[in-house]
This record gives structure tokens, sequence and C-alpha cells, in this order.
């Protein structure tokens, strides 16, 4: 249990750490997403201020809200129109990056640690690392934004996939140890849940979020309509996991939000004529503080828990390598093969951070196989994780920004300059 004043005195030292490193951040370049790590990590593991259990334990409560709020903020913040033209292009970078990282990763580590891992453990563990964080995403694009101007597809492109990603990895994740433990699962039933998942999330999105509008239009002009919407953003995440089991939820939240904010545009295609006014301006600013609330303890959170050890260090900073070469050529030929713009191309492939979707995932070995009868080490996973987890976030904080500038003004005439 985490003693009260200590966690409070967390929570007002953290706010005013990400505000302060915000405003650091303009002068001398360095992300705030370092400081908020670096302070996670002087209190847990190197000085135990706070025990890392206590974390833990509220984890899934929190990892459920933030998933829940930041799809809904990734939904309300895009244009439909700039989803039209960036959708096909998510689609291809997301199956592409998936497929290649859990068969690179499975092969790599299965070849290198035959004790720990065989193929199949070693693409379990490819499924947990084969997708971008939305916090994370999130955070490094409200950066990037203050270097490069007018990246709305961008940002599309990326948001859309972290969305699409979550539920194609707990699915695949779960099939393969299914596989494991049960050798006659086939890998035809797992793309049919996947389907089943997208089609069951976006389907219970769209029918609450009309509805909803429905209601904003009469309450239009009242007190906390945000705070109301929220209460029905919540259900509808739990309604469709439910409904079409993990990752569906992360699909209903984001399609509810991007209906909300683009509900004329969305009834005239499904031939509906209603004329309903939701005032998105109103719930993009509010939802922006409850972002930076969630934003500021996700990374102290994470370096709060993150487990010390040299040896899990190297090897996951190998795969973190593994996972930036591979994400670097697969955008390359993906950005090649579907038209991107330069800036797409570009930003699709120095961008590639893990977060909370990674840690939850990397608990799944130890909830299925408790008693280590079927796969070699549950444990390994988590204890992996978390300093891959580091690594791409650090990566993606000093490094993509810098490579990024100068691929733009090495590639083609730019206003970036």
């Amino acid at each position: 249990m985490i003693p009260t004043e200590k966690f409070l005195l967390l929570i007002s030292s953290t706010l005013f750490l990400c505000y302060v490193s915000g405003l650091i951040y303009t002068k001398t370049k360095i992300p705030d997403i370092l400081w908020l790590l670096g302070f996670g990590t002087i209190l847990g593991p190197i000085l135990g201020v706070f025990e890392k259990e206590g974390f833990v334990s509220i984890s899934p409560l929190m990892g459920v809200i933030a998933i829940c709020i930041i799809t809904f903020d990734s939904g309300i913040g895009l244009d439909f129109r700039i989803l039209q033209k960036t959708f096909l292009k998510s689609i291809a970078l997301t199956l592409a990056t998936f497929f290649s990282i859990v068969i690179v990763v499975g092969v790599a580590i299965s070849f290198l640690a035959p004790g720990s891992f065989s193929l199949i453990e070693g693409m379990l563990l490819g499924t947990m690392v084969a997708g971008i964080s939305t916090v994370a995403v999130t955070s490094l694009m409200d950066g990037l934004r203050r270097l490069f101007p007018n990246m709305e597809s961008t940002r599309a492109l990326l948001m859309l996939e972290s969305t699409l990603c979550d539920p194609i990895r707990v699915v695949a994740a779960i099939t393969l140890i299914r596989m494991i433990m049960l050798p006659g699962v086939s890998i035809r039933d797992s793309a049919r849940d996947i389907v089943f998942t997208f089609v069951m999330g976006s389907i219970v999105g769209l029918l609450i979020s009309m509805l909803w509008a429905e209601v904003l239009d009469r309450l239009r002009g009242q007190p906390f309509n945000y705070m109301m919407t929220l209460a029905a953003l919540f259900p509808t995440y739990l309604l469709a996991e439910n409904l079409a089991g993990d990752g569906a939820g992360t699909m209903a939240a984001f399609v509810f939000g991007l209906v909300l904010a683009n509900y004329r545009r969305v009834a005239r295609g499904l031939s509906i004529d209603r004329s309903l006014r939701t005032d998105k301006r109103r719930l993009i600013d509010f939802n922006e503080e409850i972002i930076f609330l969630l934003k500021s303890y996700y990374f102290v959170y994470i370096g709060l828990i993150v487990t010390l050890s040299q040896e899990y260090i190297l090897m996951g900073l190998g795969i973190v390598i593994l996972l930036i070469a591979v994400r670097y050529g697969v955008a390359s030929a993906v950005g090649q093969v579907m038209g991107f713009t330069l800036e797409e191309k570009v930003i699709s492939r120095v961008v590639y951070t893990l977060g909370t979707s990674t840690l939850v995932m990397s608990q799944l070995p130890l909830i299925f196989d408790p008693e280590m009868t079927f796969i070699t080490n549950p444990g390994l996973y988590s204890d992996l994780c978390f300093p891959i987890v580091l690594g791409t976030v650090i990566f993606a904080a000093i490094a993509s920004p810098i490579i990024a500038k100068r691929q733009l003004k090495g590639e083609g005439p730019s206003p970036y300059n």
C-alpha cells in the first residue's frame, strides 16, 4: 500500500516537473519525457523512496483509464477527411511492422538465447513489442510539432496505427500462448478473431457515439458535458471488451471520439438526415488537461517500476536496436509503395516507441501459465520488456527529432530549415 502523503506529494511534484520540463524543452530541446523517466527511476529503483509493488498493483486500472481517454482523444482530434487519406497507409504500416517484428524478434531471440526461448516463445515476445504506444506517441508528436509545424496527416497516420495495433497484438499474443499450451489452435482462428474484434469494436463505438451525440445536442450549453461524456466513454470501452474480447475497447473508444467530432460527415455518409451540434472545441480543450495529467503520471510510473539489471539491460538494448532497424526498413518500403509524403515517411520510420500495453502484455505468460508448465520462463518477458520500453522511449525522445530534422532537410525542399 502506498502511503497517502507520499502519493499526493508524488502527484504534485510530477505535475510541476512536467510543466517546467515543457518550458525547459523550448530552451534546451531536452524532451520532458526524459525528465519524468529520470525522476521516477531516481525515486524508485535508485533511492527506494517508493516500492514498485504498490504501483504495479494499480497499473491495470490506470492502464485502462489512460487507454480509454487517450484513444478517445485521438478520435476527437482527427479530421475525418485526413483519416480517409491516411487509413490505408496506417493499415499497411501497422500490418507490415507487426509481422516483420514478430518474425525477426522470434528468430533472433530463439537463436541467441535458445535456453530461454523457443521460436514460438520468441515470437510471443515479438507480439509484445510489435506496436507503438498511443500515450508515448501522443507525447512525442506534441514535442515534434514544435519543431515541424503542419503535421496533421503524420499525426493521424501514427495515432491510427497505435489504435489499430493493440487489438492485433493482444489477440495474436493470446493465440500464441494457446498454441504453446494447446497445439491444436490454428492461425486461421486468430485472423478471424482479429477481424471480429475490429468490426465489433467499431460497431459498438459507432452506435453509442451516435446516441450520445443526440444527448449532447440536447445538453448543449449545460455545464459538465465533458465529464458526462467520460461517463459514457468508460462503459463503451467495457461493453466492447466484453462483447468482442481484448482489444475491442480500444477501437470502440477511438470510434466514439471520431464520430462525436465528425458527426455531420458521418451522418451524411450513413444517409442520416440529422443536424446536430457538439461542442468539439470544448471537448478537446478539457481533454487536453486530463491528457497532461495522464502523460505526467505515465512516464514517472515507468521509471518507478523499472527493474535495473545489467543482463536485462543489455538484452533489451539489443532488441531495441533490432526494432529500430526493422521499423526503419519497413516504414521506408511501405512509404514507397503507399505513396507517403516526405514528412510521413521520415517521421514514421524514426518514431517507434513502446508503452503501457507492452508492459501489460508482458504479464500474460505468467497469467496463463503461473506454474511454468508450458512456457520456459514466463517471468522473463516482463523483465525484458521494461528496458525495451525505456530504450524505445529514450531513442524516440532524443534521436528521433534529430534524425527527422536532418532527413527532412536533406531529402528535399522543406520548410524546417
